[in-house]
């Protein structure tokens, strides 16, 4: 098994698997991104996204979908960058000018997603919540009301190998180990931290690797439904992985008009690097 959960809860995660199948495919998914996951002291590195289904890259980001980018220097000192206006990758240059161990993040403003069935029995969908279609609708199939925390780490010069495991978002992936000093086939520990505690509940992650599939959704490791708080995966490939965790819970009864489940997304991409293949070439 490439992925698991280290605790139990089958009936739960069975039923979670369920509830996942209908909206796995459908809605945009964001990753923080590094041109260099590893550089000198003093160099510099744009940040961008992904922002859809294809990975490394695939939809462009709007301002108004993201809340915040962040880098989080070793030291601890944060620099937040503003949104461009312009709908694309929102790349930043991002300047490393202290060894140690980077973090970046970035959340998104919440959305809805809603996919139903009109009165002829056509499916379609929308990003308006449910109370925006209940006169046209027959059925609902799902509505939910997301939101998504992405982070990565960068790692800039000799560094003691301390790093800022957990930085604060309101869902998580905490690495136990670096994860700037990873190696192919490696096993990663994550543990999940929601709203700044542990979380033990019912999720589904996922994962994959650049260059795996040029296919929308085909995954390296396609999902499965976990309990508790903490996973693993064995990272046997060499490449720039992308995990994906998400936790889905009934809405509020005030809420119930507009969706009918919260969806929280955490992703995170680490870098496995390989050996290198060839010489150097020199250059003149």
């Amino acid at each position: 098994m490439l992925l698991k959960s280290l605790r139990g809860g089958l009936g739960l995660a069975a039923l979670f698997a369920l509830l996942a199948v209908s909206d796995l495919a459908s809605a945009h998914s964001l990753y923080i991104q590094s041109g260099r996951h590893r550089l000198n002291e003093g160099k510099k590195s744009p940040l961008f996204f992904c922002y859809g289904h294809h990975f490394p890259v695939d939809d462009g980001v709007r301002a108004a979908k993201l809340a915040s980018v962040a880098v989080h220097a070793p030291d601890g000192a944060v620099t937040r960058f503003g949104p461009r206006q312009e709908t694309g990758l929102q790349s930043r240059m991002v300047e490393y000018a202290k060894p140690g161990i980077y973090v970046l993040t970035a959340e998104t403003n919440p959305g809805h997603y809603t996919k139903w069935v009109d009165k002829k029995g056509r499916n379609r969908s929308t990003i308006k919540p449910m109370s925006a279609i209940k006169d046209q609708a027959s059925s609902v199939v799902t509505a939910l009301y997301s939101k998504q925390y992405a982070k990565t780490y960068v790692r800039c010069g000799e560094t003691d190998g301390t790093f800022q495991a957990r930085v604060g978002l309101p869902l998580e992936l905490v690495p136990v180990q670096d994860p700037t000093a990873l190696k192919p086939g490696d096993v990663l520990t994550l543990k999940i931290f929601m709203d700044g505690r542990r979380y033990f509940g019912p999720g589904h992650i996922d994962a994959t690797y650049d260059g795996y599939s040029t296919e929308s959704e085909d995954l390296y490791l396609p999902g499965e439904a976990v309990t508790g708080d903490t996973v693993t995966l064995s990272l046997d490939r060499p490449g720039r992985w992308f995990i994906r965790y998400y936790v889905k819970t009934p809405a509020s009864q005030e809420a119930k008009g507009d969706y009918l489940q919260q969806k929280r997304t955490a992703t995170l991409v680490i870098l496995v690097p390989n050996e290198r293949r060839h010489p150097r070439a020199e250059h003149h």
